[in-house]
């Protein structure tokens, strides 16, 4: 079955503001504050993309062909809410799927869409492409929220991203950039499996 997702609306915090970020590096002067809070964004982005998981509140749609007894959700470790289950009608109108239908899992990692007990998932118009959308919200509300390990990987990206600026990126056997030394085993125990749906 096709999949596809894509970020909506990104996080407005980080894990650490930039003044501790620049404690982190040891920065002293005021002058780094642009370029520390974008390798900031880039570490969190990193660390986000290998745990599949969003860390602070941020939108996301999921899309997929068909439904499926269990739709789980990308990057929704936590999953917060979900915003709307729409789907193209046999008709190929986008109608919206009403809360009736369907639960959502915020307690499993990664969230999930489930159907209610005694209903049934309506017909999709034949031959769509990524029939069902999902638009839903993931992540922490506040970053003291975020396991203490985690920050402290994401610290350790961006300190690579700090002295290693220029430094070509190895990859990873999967093709993924490789982690620093040490992050991985930081990061591993909270890292979530994303499947896509049979």
């Amino acid at each position: 079955m096709n999949t596809a997702w894509a970020l909506q609306t990104g996080p407005t915090i980080e894990p650490l503001t930039v003044d501790e970020a620049k404690l982190q590096l040891r920065i002293d002067s005021d002058t780094d504050g642009a370029a520390v809070e974008r390798r900031l964004r880039s570490a969190r982005s990193q660390a986000e993309t290998y745990l599949m998981r969003g860390l602070l509140t941020q939108t996301w749609q999921y899309a997929q062909d068909d439904w499926a007894d269990e739709i789980l959700l990308p990057m929704a470790a936590p999953l917060q809410s979900v915003t709307s289950v729409k789907y193209y009608d046999t008709s190929g109108v986008l109608t919206t799927l009403a809360t009736t239908v369907y639960l959502a899992d915020l307690l499993s990692e990664p969230g999930r869409v489930v159907l209610k007990p005694a209903q049934i998932w309506p017909a999709l118009q034949a031959n769509r492409v990524l029939a069902v959308e999902i638009v839903y919200v993931v992540g922490f509300a506040a970053a003291d929220l975020i396991q203490a390990d985690i920050v402290d990987g994401v610290c350790l990206l961006l300190g690579d991203r700090q002295e290693f600026r220029q430094q070509t990126v190895l990859t990873s056997q999967q093709g993924l950039a490789a982690l620093p030394n040490g992050v991985e085993a930081i990061l591993a125990p909270h890292r979530r499996w994303w499947r896509p749906p049979c």
